[in-house]
């Protein structure tokens, strides 16, 4: 079975010095390409507005299928290291690159149980490469209750964003709704009822 959240298979380290060490992956190009489409996608609904919301706004988008949650994720890692990130479903390896690179201080991770329940297909994999890979972190922490809440709240410096809305972080071709706000107190909600299920 293909771990279709694995954008890199052949990862290898050409040298080490004072620099750091370089490495290289090989990867399917449509997958690189479809992710930076939806992207820059997100870009382009947020670069028409100004940008995320300012404190205390709020920024409602109906999209067309061609972005996906994650692309905003990725436009908050342009705008800085994210000192917390509180989220309910994602793509592993995105996370766990931006967590291993710094860009991601910490983690609160809420993941339906029912993602463990699935047969067939991709589910049962993807959760249990999900809990293998951040249990091997310790800025992670997960919980699997019965949860079909799609959202996620990113503190960058003293900005408090929460992205809500109907869209996954997977390839979606259909219209979804999202809500962007720019808010302590939206924050700090999500923050609270995400972590008293730890």
């Amino acid at each position: 079975m293909e771990d279709l959240f694995k954008l890199g298979n052949e990862e290898k380290e050409i040298r080490n010095n004072d620099n750091g060490r370089v490495i290289s992956k090989k990867t399917p190009i449509s997958k690189v390409i479809r992710k930076n489409k939806r992207d820059l996608s997100c870009k382009a609904i947020l670069d028409e507005q100004g940008g995320l919301p300012k404190t205390n706004e709020c920024l409602l988008i109906k999209s067309n299928g061609t972005s996906d949650t994650g692309g905003f994720l990725t436009y908050m890692l342009n705008e800085g290291e994210i000192d917390e990130l509180i989220i309910s479903r994602s793509n592993i390896n995105f996370i766990c690159e931006n967590i291993d690179n710094g860009k991601i201080k910490k983690l609160i991770f809420i993941v339906s149980y029912r993602m463990k329940q699935m047969t067939g297909g991709s589910g049962r994999a993807t959760y249990n490469f999900l809990i293998e890979e951040f249990k091997k972190r310790d800025q992670i922490k997960i919980r699997v209750p019965n949860s079909h809440a799609k959202t996620f709240s990113a503190k960058i410096g003293k900005k408090y964003y929460t992205v809500t809305g109907s869209g996954n972080w997977t390839e979606n071709p259909r219209i979804e709704n999202y809500i962007i706000t720019n808010d302590k107190n939206i924050y700090d909600f999500n923050k609270e009822w995400m972590s008293d299920l730890l």
